[in-house]
């Protein structure tokens, strides 16, 4: 096994619990002023009412109280939704397979390598289908509720953009260089496995 192969598998996990950390939170988009930020699926809040420790609590849940994609505002938030988390799913799986090729015997280890690459390049296209999406959805009444009747496609009116999604960009960027150190594994696996044959 190269070391073309270990960096592709440490870029596969990383990737893969960077893209999942980043579903899960709700700081897609940030307003400042009140503190309320709305995520993928979830949102937090900060309750005026409630007095905690340095000011008001911050309440934090689903969409519509439970999880569903029904109760996600946006239809194009739902899609996204299901973009982003069908592609982070896909890298998630990419990964495990990434890490199986060091188990597996070298005849068996070019087709799994191989299989892992069209994973990993479909799970890339979702998860940046999903984050092109996802700005669609600031023209809906939700959002321009909070956010300003400014807010439009593309425009967070008087929102900001949060980290979470800064670092799911970066995370989506990093992907794409999977399947190409993918192609650089087996290649650099291929040229060991001569080597060996001709000493």
């Amino acid at each position: 096994m190269g070391y073309v192969q270990y960096i592709w598998i440490m870029l596969s996990i990383l990737v893969s619990v960077t893209c999942s950390f980043c579903f899960l939170q709700p700081e897609w988009i940030v307003r400042p002023g009140l503190s309320n930020t709305f995520g993928m699926y979830s949102f937090c809040m900060r309750g005026r009412d409630v007095m905690a420790v340095g000011g008001a609590a911050r309440l934090c849940g689903f969409y519509g109280g439970e999880f569903g994609f029904g109760n996600i505002p946006s239809i194009t938030w739902q899609a996204a939704c299901l973009l982003y988390g069908g592609g982070c799913l896909f890298m998630c799986f990419g990964a495990l397979c990434s890490m199986a090729t060091m188990c597996v015997r070298s005849s068996m280890d070019m087709t799994l390598m191989l299989s892992t690459r069209y994973l990993q390049i479909s799970s890339v296209f979702l998860m940046v289908s999903g984050l092109l999406v996802y700005p669609l959805g600031f023209e809906s009444n939700y959002f321009r509720f909070y956010c300003g009747p400014d807010a439009n496609n593309y425009n967070v009116g008087e929102c900001v953009v949060g980290w979470t999604y800064v670092l799911a960009i970066v995370d989506c960027a990093l992907s794409i260089f999977c399947p190409v150190l993918s192609f650089f594994s087996q290649n650099d696996n291929f040229d060991s496995d001569n080597f060996d044959y001709k000493l």
